[in-house]
């Protein structure tokens, strides 16, 4: 497509089938590993929630080997960084230093991820930075409106849960709870590793035979796993302090990650809807009439069931009529196939920005990254063949009826001091 070109790709596999990735990228001269483990938010009980990233905070306080600091300062003097995020579905630790170092720094990982100390009093000090990160996520407005409509919109499914916890959650949590939720997920069968960057993978691949990972034991399947994703279709309200201007946001139900050519369609549509001056809502909304400040419009890709999220923002004065004619825009929308110029644009489009999202290491592992942990291996060329798989019929049939405004959570919010 327009003559883009994506890193090549190799698929492993150690013996105990945790799968490894490759992606060769030797102009880089930097080597990302990315460390990937399925035990993201979604995975807690309904007595766990936060704990998934709780621990993400505690795998750096040491290991049965590693004093506490003492993985930051050892990755450094190599000329290395660190940083891990939890998700919904994952959480993942990437390093990333010179190519020379790698195997020393896959090491130092391995060790801190796999077999964390989890001492009481570490336990306890960080119990007091996360819940200081709860607290200055809960005194942001856009936060807590975001965080609002996921709770509204999938109800009871884990997905709705907050990934930093509550004040309640996090003063309930035990160092044993903890360790328990890391015996139960942390082990093979959902764990995955990318190695991207200056990498040989026939070497690497040989020198991680001998790592702690090759011989970490299988975990069994969470009982109790929750059904498909479903959003419950409503409009929601809301006041906050801080604010400063309204909101009008809505959450619709997408295909799971897994079903990756279908997603390649929702974000073809979500090009079409709201990427660009030219694309449907934003040519209307903002630029001819002048009603949104801004419109983002993104889909979050999810095992269980993806989420497609629209945030507009508008004059508190101006919000009734926001409310009333973004859902007709939409509904003008569906009635009729895409234009073949403005589907070559948004096809254009996404074959650019996934290819500049691949050129750096870091982009690439986190690309792969998912999928692989997944089990549905994508290389790093597959979404380009997914998009071409599309034509406005297609669309028009099987993707954009996903969009239909009666089928999305919808949440106005407005500044507490505003009388609209």
């Amino acid at each position: 497509m327009n003559g883009i070109t994506t890193p090549g790709f190799h698929h492993r596999s150690l013996v105990n089938g945790i799968p490894v990735g490759y992606i060769p990228l030797p102009e880089t001269g930097l080597t990302c590993l990315d460390l990937w483990v399925a035990a993201g938010s979604r995975w807690e009980t309904a007595t766990e929630t936060g704990l998934a990233h709780f621990l993400e905070h505690m795998v750096f306080k040491g290991s049965r080997r590693l004093a506490e600091g003492e993985f930051d300062w050892r990755i450094e003097t190599i000329g290395g960084t660190s940083n891990a995020a939890t998700g919904l579905d994952d959480v993942h630790f990437q390093v990333s230093c010179p190519a020379a170092a790698a195997m020393e720094a896959l090491e130092l990982v391995t060790e801190l991820v796999l077999f964390p100390s989890f001492r009481d009093e570490a336990f306890a000090l960080e119990r007091l930075v996360v819940q200081e990160e709860l607290k200055q996520a809960l005194d942001q407005p856009d936060e807590v409106a975001y965080q609002a409509l996921l709770a509204w919109a999938c109800g009871s499914h884990s997905y709705g849960r907050p990934i930093l916890g509550t004040p309640a959650s996090l003063n309930a949590l035990t160092v044993d709870a903890m360790a328990a939720f890391h015996q139960r997920l942390y082990g093979a069968g959902r764990l995955a590793v990318v190695v991207s960057g200056a990498v040989a993978p026939d070497v690497f691949h040989g020198q991680l035979r001998s790592n702690p990972l090759s011989r970490r034991a299988a975990v069994s399947p969470p009982r109790g796993l929750q059904p498909r994703l479903t959003v419950q279709p409503g409009h929601g309200r809301l006041k906050l302090k801080r604010l400063e201007c309204a909101r009008l946001m809505a959450c619709w139900a997408m295909p799971p990650a897994a079903g990756h050519t279908m997603l390649a369609g929702v974000e073809l549509a979500i090009c079409l809807l709201a990427e660009g001056r030219c694309s449907w809502l934003i040519s209307r909304l903002r630029e001819e009439l002048g009603l949104v400040d801004e419109l983002d419009l993104e889909i979050i890709p999810l095992e269980a069931g993806s989420l497609a999220i629209l945030e507009a923002s508008c004059a508190p004065t101006q919000l009734h009529r926001l409310e009333r004619l973004l859902p007709q825009c939409l509904t003008d929308w569906l009635r009729q196939p895409p234009r073949p110029q403005a589907l070559q644009r948004a096809c254009r489009q996404m074959a650019t920005r996934l290819c500049f999202g691949m050129e750096s290491a870091g982009g690439a592992a986190a690309h792969l990254g998912p999928s692989l942990l997944r089990g549905h291996v994508h290389p790093p060329d597959g979404p380009l063949a997914d998009l071409q798989t599309w034509t406005a019929t297609t669309l028009h049939t099987q993707v954009m009826p996903l969009f239909a405004p009666r089928q999305a959570h919808w949440l106005s919010v407005v500044p507490a001091d505003n009388r609209s």
